[in-house]
């Protein structure tokens, strides 16, 4: 499998963005680069092992 956009339309709002990868938890906790949301791999973590979230993510920007 192999990430696919979402949509080719353009972004509503630039940023810096210029890839998108897949990632395995390990690479996510121990990347130097910033990631978004953040806290993204302990979520991950949390609902790969079958447990919800205790409180809704409010992502702001």
């Amino acid at each position: 499998m192999s990430p696919q956009p979402t949509s080719t339309r353009p972004v509503a709002q630039p940023d810096n963005l210029r890839a998108y990868l897949w990632w395995t938890l390990a690479e996510l906790r121990n990347t130097q680069q910033t990631v978004y949301p953040i806290g993204l791999a302990d979520m991950a973590a949390t609902v790969a092992a079958g447990r919800p979230l205790k409180q809704p993510v409010v992502l702001t920007g």
